[in-house]
Formats: structure tokens, C-alpha cells, sequence
């Protein structure tokens, strides 16, 4: 299954953006528990404009792993776009509290609060 997240991500960078998009569906056709094609599918919604899947798929790969770091960083920025910071404090918190070396949750964290 590695391969298959390697080559969705390669046609992703290709800009064959429908290709990486059917790969990244197959990969979680067939695991559905795969967080990083989920964050994938996110940040592909996201790229079309089509938010209410973008949240749905970042949700996804966080129920999955609360803890991914590209998802959580992806997910922020969304919610920055629809100026809806407020929500990812609790998340960010979480983390914070959880892996308190990690620098970039901290400061993202206290942007939102400022």
C-alpha cells in the first residue's frame, strides 16, 4: 500500500490532480484506515474549493491518528480560510499538552489565542 500513497503523491506533484485523487480513493477503499491518504483527500478537496470534504477527510485522518502532524497543520489552515481558528484550540491544546517540545503547535497555538 506504501507504493500506491507514493504514487498519489507523485501524480500530486505532477499537478495530475484526478489521478492522485482516484489513487488516494482506491488506497482507502482498501484501508480505510489509512490517515495519510485521507489528509491527501483533504488537502485535494481543500485545492478545489470544496471545504465540507476537506473537513470531512481531515476529520477522518484524525479520528485515525488524533496526533498527525500534517493533518493538524492542514486542518489549521483550512479553518484559518473560513476564520474559524477558534475551533482548532481545543485540538491544538491537546497536542501541546501531549508532545510539549513540538515548537510549531505551541506558536501556532499562540497565534490563534492572539
Amino acid at each position: 500500500m506504501n507504493n500506491k500513497l507514493k504514487e498519489g503523491e507523485t501524480l500530486f506533484a505532477d499537478g495530475k490532480i484526478e489521478e492522485a485523487e482516484d489513487c488516494f480513493l482506491s488506497i482507502i477503499e482498501n484501508d480505510s484506515n489509512n490517515k495519510e491518504a485521507c489528509n491527501n483527500l483533504g488537502v485535494i478537496a481543500f485545492q478545489k474549493d470544496d471545504k465540507e470534504k476537506a473537513i470531512d477527510y481531515f476529520t477522518r485522518s484524525l479520528e485515525i491518528d488524533p496526533l498527525y502532524r500534517d493533518t493538524i497543520v492542514n486542518y489549521v489552515n483550512l479553518l484559518r480560510t473560513l476564520d474559524q481558528l477558534q475551533i482548532a484550540i481545543p485540538l491544538l491544546e491537546k497536542i501541546a499538552e501531549l508532545i510539549p517540545e513540538d515548537k510549531e503547535i505551541i506558536q501556532l497555538l499562540d497565534d490563534i489565542r492572539q
